[in-house]
């Protein structure tokens, strides 16, 4: 191959993982594939085993395809997507996950998968979600796990132009970190998708008895991971002054009547 050639492949594959908008909608093109079909599967059976059990009025989705409905399972009756880029026909609005137009402590529970490790400023993201989270609210986080073989392909093919291979690695113990940081309590970390990411489906079939066994058994090695934390913050209540508090209650004593001593003089 000429050596033009070879640069403009370079070029066109930085470009390609330095773009956000092409790298979101190649990992929900990916997400619809044959690999990415099964990776989805394997985060609703997590989703399922959590979503039944947590009440409230609004649920908030964000994530990377906005035509995947991923509380399917849940019981809170208002549910909504929100997509990132204008052409989000799933998404019932669009909006920058770090600049979130919803009110403070409005969302009972909000959902964020792969959003994290797609963001530019996924500190900034966080700290948008859990602001919108009401108190004692729950704080879903799906994502891939670096310690598994997703992660060893990933690591393995870094420099390749590929949607998945292009996000950060973030472990689930320091996300554990950043959500401590935000006052919120880490109750459940389960992982699934325990089985060897190739892009082929006969044999990802042949595997989900693998994969199976290997969630029944809770390894900590599966493909992807599911953070339950829960908001700790409690919402402020008017206390009264200290001072007040221990203001000395003053109370009418009665006087003391002069007593008539026998002046008699002898």
């Amino acid at each position: 191959m000429p050596p033009a050639a070879k640069r403009l492949i370079r070029m066109t594959k930085r470009r390609f993982i330095d773009d956000p908008a092409q790298r979101w909608h190649a990992l929900a093109d990916w997400l619809e594939g044959d690999l990415g079909a099964h990776v989805l599967a394997a985060e609703r059976t997590l989703l399922e085993s959590k979503l039944p059990g947590l009440y409230g009025f609004h649920l908030m989705q964000l994530g990377i395809n906005d035509r995947v409905r991923l509380y399917e399972s849940s019981m809170i009756r208002h549910k909504f997507t929100l997509g990132r880029f204008a052409d989000a026909r799933g998404a019932s609005a669009c909006a920058e996950p770090e600049h979130l137009p919803i009110e403070p402590d409005s969302v009972d529970v909000a959902l964020l998968h792969h959003v994290l490790e797609y963001s530019a400023q996924p500190h900034q993201l966080l700290r948008e979600a859990a602001r919108v989270v009401v108190p004692h609210g729950h704080l879903l986080i799906v994502g891939f796990n670096p310690w598994s073989l997703f992660g060893l392909r990933a690591a393995a093919t870094r420099r390749v132009a590929h949607p998945v291979w292009g996000g950060a690695t973030l472990t689930p113990k320091r996300v554990k970190d950043w959500l401590e940081l935000l006052d919120f309590a880490v109750d459940d970390v389960q992982c699934g998708f325990h089985a060897i990411p190739i892009d082929h489906a006969p044999t990802l079939s042949r595997l989900a008895r693998l994969d199976r066994a290997a969630a029944r058994w809770s390894l900590p090695c599966g493909g992807v991971y599911l953070i339950h934390a829960r908001k700790q913050q409690s919402p402020l209540t008017p206390v009264k002054p200290l001072l007040r508090r221990m203001r000395p209650r003053l109370s009418a004593v009665p006087l003391a009547t002069p007593s008539v001593r026998d002046t008699t003089i002898h």
